[in-house]
């Protein structure tokens, strides 16, 4: 049973079904994590007694349902020790998301060319939005990669970090703001009238890597930071 006063992280870590859920109301379980879920509900002028009585209604509900491979997924993620938890992550999404911002760069440059006189005042911004998140994940890929995956594997033991997992977590809060920002500028990825099929498909990969990268901010904030801070 999910109450008003649990964390956000512990909820989808209890619940891993709510991913879901929060995808729908744009709960930030990423780099919100930390929050207390009736205070993050009640940020986005929602209800939080009538919000947490329907979530567990709809969980009670989904668990009939075919999982779609969230669920185990996260439950075999808790149980993963830090080194196979950073494979995981690299393996997973900074592959997936490094397609997807390839994809996309091509797409949304088309859209931009294509419908440039009718709706520059959405698509010029969001083009900036895109090209700074872009930037910001590849960077920040090559520097766990690199630099700070490497040296967790090695000391994972609850030791000084050297501020790396500070670090990190500040440039997952950097890219969700980004990324709040970008759905804002598409009006929640809602297509003009007007727009083509590659209009409708850079909102469709922009969805589904913002997606990815909520789930992976997640991973590490509340999963691979936790277990390599308690020596896991």
């Amino acid at each position: 049973m999910i109450t008003n006063k649990m964390k956000i992280t512990d909820v989808i870590k209890a619940y891993p079904r709510a991913v879901d859920i929060f995808n729908d109301f744009h709960i930030d379980y990423c780099c919100g994590g930390k929050d207390i879920l009736e205070d993050a509900v009640r940020e986005l002028g929602i209800d939080s007694k009538s919000f947490i009585e329907l979530l567990n209604k709809k969980l009670v509900k989904a668990v009939h349902e075919p999982d779609s491979g969230q669920v185990l997924a996260i439950e075999r993620l808790t149980e993963m020790a830090v080194p196979d938890l950073i494979d995981y992550i690299i393996a997973t999404h900074h592959a997936k998301e490094r397609i997807l911002l390839t994809e996309i760069d091509e797409l949304i440059n088309k859209v931009l060319l294509a419908h440039y006189e009718h709706h520059h005042k959405q698509l010029v911004p969001l083009h900036g939005l895109f090209s700074d998140l872009r930037k910001e994940l590849q960077e920040h890929f090559a520097k766990e990669e690199k630099l700070i995956f490497p040296y967790m594997k090695k000391s994972f033991s609850g030791k000084s970090d050297g501020g790396y997992v500070k670090e990190l977590e500040d440039e997952h809060e950097a890219a969700g703001n980004l990324i709040k920002e970008i759905a804002f500028r598409t009006n929640d990825f809602t297509v003009p009238e007007d727009g083509c099929a590659s209009y409708h498909l850079v909102f469709q990969k922009l969805q589904e890597l913002i997606k990815d990268i909520y789930i992976h901010i997640f991973t590490e904030n509340s999963l691979l930071f936790q277990k390599y801070e308690g020596g896991i």
